[in-house]
């Protein structure tokens, strides 16, 4: 039987049995719409994330928290430790070799921000005058804060854009007063915008304000929960973690097999982890990659059994006036393939809308990359393949004789 005769047959086929292709479409359609938007937005969100974490820990910082175990001065059993303070911060910076600057930090994980009856629950965040040099992020508006202002503890803050468009409804709130807590504050900055962090916040809605500030009029505290610390050469990293640590033994009066009360990052150590995120990464995409084949091809090929039951009297009329077994394999794997690359194209079509419609609320490429593309494609032609043998080989078996007279 010629080629084009067998597609002929083939399309018509297809388009008999609309609700079935419709289903056996629909199948695929799924499968690859969630194997490449997982994959989309996994990669994205990857990438954010990585890039943040490179930003954060360059190759001559040291991060200093509060307390043996987590970052940024975690509590322990006990409650918060509030042994590491701003003396003992100037005096790594009088005493260390090659540290040259730090920031100090203070942090309140939910803390309700007001605006003219808008309200949102952010996170807020002391710093010190020097966090655009330690952490290589300033305003895309306004102005930074300077060493009067944390001198002062003024009450002044700078807005992150998810916080100036749920808050400030978009507008531009330089100028204007917001309420953290009972306490006011004069915006007077919007901060770079920069996604996602490591541990999955959003960081730009947060505000930033005086640490001082923080310390006297929100907190009421006398300590700090971590500081991050640049050294003049990355070089001199190791050589600076242990004056640290030597140093703050002697001022915090620990005596020799007493655990620290402060933990020290290092970016040897930021490396690993995003070494092991990234192992994370690398196994868990080609197992949702087989998941999401295994069940559009689960679909296809069940549908496809189906159909060859409804067809046995076509397909033995079929043999019976000179069809092949060859001929009649070709056409079922023409129309599971012709389905599947189908379903495939749309549910790409779609989830490159869909993918669009989410990077306006998350940090991850508006454009599907063409990892995800390639992948989608060439699920649904595996699964067209995969699905078709079965059914394939059922039908080409039938004995025309046996069918035409049931």
């Amino acid at each position: 039987m010629k080629t084009q005769r067998i597609i002929r047959y083939g399309l018509r086929d297809l388009g008999r049995h609309r609700l079935r292709t419709f289903f056996m479409m629909l199948g695929t359609f799924v499968g690859v719409l969630a194997l490449t938007l997982v994959v989309a937005i996994g990669q994205g969100t990857r990438d954010s994330v990585m890039g943040n974490i490179e930003r954060m820990f360059a190759g001559n910082s040291i991060l200093l928290s509060a307390g043996g175990g987590g970052m940024m001065g975690g509590p322990r059993a006990e409650g918060p430790t509030t042994t590491l303070v701003m003396e003992d911060l100037d005096a790594i910076l009088s005493t260390v070799p090659g540290v040259t600057v730090y920031d100090p930090m203070v942090m309140a994980m939910e803390r309700e921000v007001v605006y003219q009856g808008n309200s949102s629950s952010v996170r807020v965040i002391g710093h010190s005058e020097n966090h655009e040099e330690v952490w290589d992020r300033g305003v895309s508006r306004g102005a930074f804060f300077g060493s009067a202002e944390v001198r002062s503890s003024a009450r002044v803050a700078l807005v992150g854009e998810t916080l100036v468009r749920e808050v400030f409804e978009g507008a531009d709130p330089i100028g204007f007063q917001l309420r953290v807590g009972t306490v006011p504050f004069e915006v007077i900055g919007v901060l770079d915008s920069m996604g996602i962090d490591p541990h999955g916040w959003d960081r730009d809605n947060e505000v930033i304000i005086p640490v001082t500030t923080m310390m006297r009029r929100v907190m009421n505290i006398d300590y700090v929960q971590s500081a991050k610390m640049l050294v003049s050469d990355a070089g001199e990293l190791d050589g600076a973690v242990t004056a640290i640590e030597d140093l703050l033994k002697e001022r915090h009066a620990l005596t020799d097999g007493e655990p620290n009360d402060f933990s020290m990052i290092t970016p040897t150590q930021v490396q690993e982890m995003v070494g092991s995120m990234n192992r994370v990464f690398t196994l868990f995409l080609p197992l949702l990659a087989g998941v999401s084949l295994l069940i559009g091809g689960i679909v296809v090929a069940n549908l496809m059994l189906m159909g060859v039951n409804e067809r046995r009297s076509e397909i033995g009329l079929r043999k019976a006036v000179g069809a092949s077994a060859g001929d009649i394999r070709t056409q079922f794997f023409l129309e599971s393939a012709l389905v599947t690359l189908v379903g495939g194209v749309l549910a790409l079509i779609v989830g490159a809308a869909v993918l669009w419609f989410i990077s306006m609320g998350m940090e991850i490429p508006s454009v599907m990359p063409w990892q995800a593309a390639l992948l989608g494609l060439g699920a649904a032609v595996t699964v067209g393949i995969a699905a078709g043998v079965l059914p394939a080989r059922r039908a080409s078996e039938l004995d025309p004789v046996t069918t035409l007279r049931e």
